[in-house]
């Protein structure tokens, strides 16, 4: 519990800060997500477009920093590290990504900040003074440690992921718990900011697709939620919420790896439990999926040619562009050590499967004995039925719009009709932490 600590005039407002993947424009209405929808009656409520690519750590990290993709570094939920020659994957630390933190800026706008991070992608390490993460599927981390066994005690485990697809609402019980877990902390402590990140529409939205029956079961249920909580906050707190990033209809899947597979440039190995691998030091070029953004890397620079012709031209289904010289990546703002050699965007209704094995067999038994991830991304979804909408590719139309919202007037400095960047959120962070 936070000490009680005697000074003269009133505490200073906590501002809380909910970061929600597939929170659209058109959701926030009396009908939908009301409870947001009142929030901007009493302020204001703008567009706003995630960065390129609109991955999850991607986003979560411009929307900490305020920086692009290619300068604070996290191109994606999972990259090569070339120097130790290893696949990196979620759950990563906070240290892979550059730049000062909202965390660090809060303690210049308001000395003295206490700041609370709750269930953010790849958070370990980072220098805050509340946290909690998952480790992997249902293991709670908490700092400091004690904060873990409290939470447990109260709340109960973190529940597990993978409820069955006929549950009334799958996933949403992971979430009610951070959004509980978060609230109480939130008034035992009272932190300056508190940045809590809301996962549940964007889970469905990625399982079922996020226009369906299921997405459209999720939005009333999450509304439930968050009622509950902005009622759970201190009465003084100042709310924004925003969109992360936004999971778009796919159908098809792309298999890279097969194709690299096909043209001899892959290389695999038996796997000590079944299965194969990749060897990434023999393969001349190798693909890491990432939802519907893929990179290659190349150890035979030589292969580069002709990876890009086949990908733009016999096996170009699927692929909306190959990102394969310095120009495409500077344009594109993929122009970071981290991303590969070349790079495929998805065209908006497919998305990158890792499969380097096909229908006959050679699938790993065994995940971890894979130097390369068997899911995709931050996912580990195996089953293409089981993926029906995907994210990190540029929306293909305005129904795909995200939305900052503020609960106190005067704040967006724009003027609510073209969107904005998501890096918008830091300045209006902030300034409410210096002026409430």
């Amino acid at each position: 519990m936070r000490a009680v600590i005697e000074a003269e005039g009133p505490m200073p407002r906590t501002v809380v800060l909910l970061t929600i993947p597939q929170l659209r424009c058109r959701d926030v209405t009396p009908g939908g997500l009301g409870s947001l929808e009142r929030l901007s009656s009493k302020g204001a409520m703008i567009p706003v477009i995630p960065p390129f690519p609109g991955l999850a750590a991607s986003a979560f990290a411009s929307l900490m920093t305020g920086l692009p993709p290619r300068e604070h570094g996290l191109i994606g939920n999972t990259y090569f590290d070339r120097q130790s020659r290893r696949v990196m994957t979620a759950p990563l630390p906070d240290s892979v990504v550059d730049g000062r933190k909202l965390w660090h800026l809060a303690r210049e706008a308001r000395p003295g900040a206490r700041v609370l991070l709750w269930f953010a992608p790849n958070s370990r390490g980072a220098e805050v003074d509340l946290d909690a993460w998952l480790e992997g599927p249902g293991a709670l981390a908490t700092a400091p440690e004690g904060l873990g066994g409290r939470l447990v005690s109260r709340f109960g485990p973190f529940p597990q992921e993978g409820e069955p697809d006929d549950a009334p609402l799958p996933y949403l019980s992971s979430t009610s718990w951070i959004l509980r877990s978060a609230a109480e902390t939130i008034r035992e402590e009272r932190p300056d900011l508190a940045i809590v990140r809301v996962p549940y529409l964007g889970q469905v939205a990625r399982r079922f697709g996020p226009d369906g029956r299921h997405a459209g079961q999720a939005v009333p249920a999450l509304d439930g939620l968050l009622r509950e909580f902005l009622r759970s906050l201190p009465e003084d707190s100042a709310v924004v919420a925003v969109s992360e990033s936004i999971v778009t209809p796919v159908i098809d899947p792309v298999y890279p790896n097969r194709v690299l597979r096909e043209l001899s440039l892959l290389e695999t190995v038996p796997l000590p439990s079944g299965g194969l691998g990749v060897d990434l030091d023999e393969s001349a070029a190798f693909a890491l999926a990432d939802h519907q953004l893929c990179h290659i890397y190349l150890n035979d620079p030589a292969a580069a040619g002709l990876i890009s012709a086949v990908f733009a031209g016999e096996r170009s289904e699927g692929v909306f562009l190959v990102v394969s010289t310095d120009e495409q990546r500077r344009l594109l703002g993929l122009d970071h050590p981290r991303a590969g050699d070349i790079v495929l965007v998805s065209c908006p209704d497919s998305w990158f499967a890792p499969d380097w094995w096909d229908a006959t067999g050679g699938r790993p038994e065994v995940e971890t004995e894979s130097a390369l991830p068997v899911g995709t991304g931050s996912g580990s979804s195996l089953d293409p039925d089981h993926v029906r909408g995907s994210l990190g590719a540029p929306p293909p139309n305005d129904l795909y719009i995200g939305v900052l919202i503020c609960s106190e007037c005067g704040r967006l400095s724009q003027d609510g009709e073209q969107p904005v960047d998501s890096a918008e959120v830091v300045r209006v962070i902030l300034d409410l932490l210096r002026t409430t």
